[in-house]
């Protein structure tokens, strides 16, 4: 029968005996594929099972199982969650400034500027050591401050200055007076308010007409004009 086929197709198409056999197995599997997929498509229709390999099964099964999980956390998805914290709206009032504490004063204390040192005097800005010295020996020179004013006497010292030392210092003590009737020439001339030569034509009136026995006498003066007078009355008291 094969022989059959064999011959027929060669004579028919013109193959070689090889080629003829070739042709008919290709038939032949078609054949039984044709077969096989009718019936499978027959058992499909039946409801027939259809035995499947292990690993598609357990893979179907995972897939089933994600489909699962998709749909349950899309049903319990909270997006709360992941929004910001609303926090409670609170109406601000408007605070009294009336009420709030205020500041206290800073108090300074008040020291005697005819005793302070020359450290203390230091307190104050712009006052360094050099300035301090200088306030101490002209204080020393007048015999002590009569009036916060004479500090413009002292040299270099701006008025800036002298306005925060009078903040901090005051006169609270009396002068040392000047001994007009017995200090020597030396003496009175070292006052800041007396020169040698005035000092000399005070010693001579005191040899003239004696002791010098109230401020005003020194009006009797020439050389003594209303100026010096008031700078140094405080002096003579």
């Amino acid at each position: 029968m094969l022989k059959y086929l064999t011959d027929t197709i060669s004579r028919a198409i013109g193959f070689t005996k090889t080629e003829s056999r070739g042709a008919l197995v290709l038939i032949f599997i078609i054949i039984v594929g044709l077969f096989l997929t009718n019936w499978g498509i027959r058992s499909i229709k039946k409801g027939a099972p259809i035995v499947a390999d292990s690993t598609a099964l357990k893979w179907m099964e995972e897939v089933q199982a994600s489909i699962e999980v998709k749909k349950e956390s899309k049903s319990t998805f909270d997006k709360s969650v992941y929004l910001p914290t609303k926090k409670p709206y609170k109406k601000r009032t408007k605070t009294n400034v009336s009420s709030s504490p205020k500041k206290e004063a800073v108090r300074i204390e008040i020291k005697d500027l005819n005793k302070a040192t020359a450290e203390e005097l230091q307190i104050v800005k712009g006052i360094g050591p050099a300035y301090s010295e200088r306030i101490v020996k002209y204080r020393k020179l007048l015999g002590g401050f009569a009036d916060t004013t004479q500090l413009n006497e002292v040299y270099g010292l701006q008025s800036e200055t002298i306005k925060e030392l009078v903040k901090h210092f005051q006169i609270m003590s009396d002068v040392n007076p000047i001994e007009i009737n017995t200090d020597s020439l030396k003496v009175l001339s070292k006052h800041p308010y007396i020169n040698y030569d005035l000092a000399r034509i005070i010693l001579n009136y005191r040899r003239q007409h004696g002791d010098i026995t109230s401020p005003e006498d020194l009006l009797k003066i020439k050389a003594i004009d209303e100026r010096t007078f008031l700078r140094l009355k405080p002096y003579l008291d």
